[in-house]
């Protein structure tokens, strides 16, 4: 039975993918150059790509190749790109006219075919550079911030100017095709060149061969109709900002329906507001999004955009996420300004402990209502011996338990050389708290006695108001 022949791998839209090359294969160049290939780090659409370095320098894993089959067409596509748009002294020049620290376009570095176990292929040599956005994207939980989206963004207008001035478009822009530089993080590159193609200045006209080209969640809704425009390249970017900022676009749950998304894109269009307002996490969409999707829809499709208005759009989004950074800076200043200012006034401010718990702490008994110092009442006076007290009726210093002063007078004997002092007191109402307090000043005045005692006051008539005693001899001793 013979034996099972290996099926040959297969990449994206069925192309197929080449036998793994070995390390250490040496590749020739159309100028005669040699790369020594390294081990393989990923697989495209339609091909491997290698690790490599210049037979010059064998250590130094400088460059990628890109590696297909004869059979295959998107890296053909992208070699004779490179070769008419990406040499060094091109790229170079235009960055210098555009006054540019750094134009993220990669830079050609060879291009030729190679025979391996009787197969041939093409391959291309090109700077090596690191991470993918795509990566970066995930890594980070599927949002970018702000001033990572301007960042990038601002670069990718700047590489499709380079493009389009060239008479190329794009029409594959995404994270996985924006590669970060090895040395510098915040520098990216716009790679992968399979799709590219001239765009057409004539009249609007549907390939239905070309249709929903290119990554269909970013596809542009010319592209949709098979149509490749400067304008639709400026829409994909779109797409992508979108998704940094939301983390996601509205149409990623009907990607398999490409005539279904078409539509979803040309819906958001007609109402760019309502679009914005219906994103997931609308609230941390900021208005440079807006500002260029409203630039983007007003473009017509054979029109050059105007690429500094689109830059304009994200330096005016630094200066808003700036805004907001230092009205939250000076909101934060002001409340630790008037933190601090409180902090200083308590510690001007003398320490007060409430007086009961002053008490407790210094061991101060607790004061009898009637001790706590009071006003006087005007209408009662204390007093403060029996001669002066309101205690009834005294005849000649004898105290006589008389039942009412008219019998007295009577029994009196008027003919008689006898003598009296009668000394009578009008009652006064004196209220017992009031006694009391009087009482406190002086330990030996009397007290007022309860009804019932043996000291019980006789009752006398109107005339007189009675009052209280202990005994005769408290009165006169």
């Amino acid at each position: 039975m013979a034996a099972n022949k290996k099926k040959p791998r297969k990449g994206a839209n069925g192309y197929k993918l080449p036998e793994a090359l070995p390390e250490g294969e040496i590749l020739q160049d159309l100028s005669k150059h040699q790369w020594i290939l390294g081990k393989s780090i990923g697989t495209g659409g339609f091909g491997e790509i290698y690790s490599a370095a210049s037979s010059n320098k064998p250590k130094n894993l400088s460059a990628v190749i890109k590696i297909e089959p004869h059979g295959n067409g998107p890296l053909f596509v992208e070699m004779h790109f490179y070769m008419r748009n990406a040499k060094p002294d091109d790229i170079n020049s235009w960055r210098s006219s555009k006054k540019l620290t750094h134009l993220g376009m990669p830079k050609f570095l060879g291009s030729g075919s190679h025979e391996y176990k009787s197969q041939r292929y093409r391959f291309l040599v090109m700077e090596r550079y690191g991470k993918d956005l795509w990566k970066l994207f995930l890594e980070k939980r599927r949002k970018f911030s702000s001033q990572e989206v301007i960042n990038y963004s601002l670069q990718v207008i700047d590489a499709l100017e380079y493009i389009h001035n060239r008479t190329y478009v794009h029409a594959d822009i995404k994270g996985a095709n924006l590669l970060m530089d090895l040395k510098d993080e915040n520098k990216i590159y716009l790679v992968d060149f399979g799709l590219a193609s001239h765009y057409t200045s004539k009249d609007f006209k549907p390939d239905p061969k070309k249709a929903h080209n290119g990554t269909i969640e970013y596809t542009s809704r010319d592209a949709h109709s098979g149509v490749p425009t400067m304008r639709g390249d400026l829409e994909i970017l779109l797409y992508n900002v979108i998704q940094w900022i939301t983390g996601s676009l509205p149409w990623e749950g009907i990607l398999k329906d490409c005539v279904a998304v078409q539509k979803a894109k040309e819906k958001a269009f007609q109402d760019v507001d309502s679009f914005l307002e219906g994103l997931e996490g609308r609230e941390g969409v900021p208005g440079f999004v807006g500002e260029f999707m409203k630039l983007v829809s007003k473009l017509k499709f054979n029109q050059a955009p105007d690429y500094d208005k689109c830059r304009e759009i994200f330096e005016e989004g630094k200066k808003e996420k700036k805004d907001k950074g230092r009205k939250t800076r000076e909101i934060k200043t002001r409340v630790e300004e008037v933190k601090e200012d409180s902090r200083r006034v308590r510690e001007r401010t003398p320490k007060r402990t409430p007086e009961p718990a002053r008490r407790k702490r210094e061991g101060t008994p607790k004061l009898e209502k009637a001790e706590i110092p009071r006003r006087k009442s005007p209408r009662v006076k204390p007093q403060v011996s029996l001669d002066e007290s309101t205690v009834g009726v005294v005849v000649d210093c004898k105290r006589e338990k008389l039942r009412d002063v008219k019998a007295i007078v009577e029994a009196m004997d008027s003919d008689s050389e006898t003598e009296y002092d009668v000394k009578i007191v009008k009652k006064k109402k004196v209220e017992k708290k009031i006694v009391r307090r009087a009482r406190k000043k002086s330990e030996d005045e009397e007290e007022i006695m309860p009804r019932g005692t043996k000291s019980r006051q006789a009752k006398v008539s109107k005339v007189t108001r009675q009052a209280t005693v202990d005994s005769d001899e408290d009165m006169f001793d």
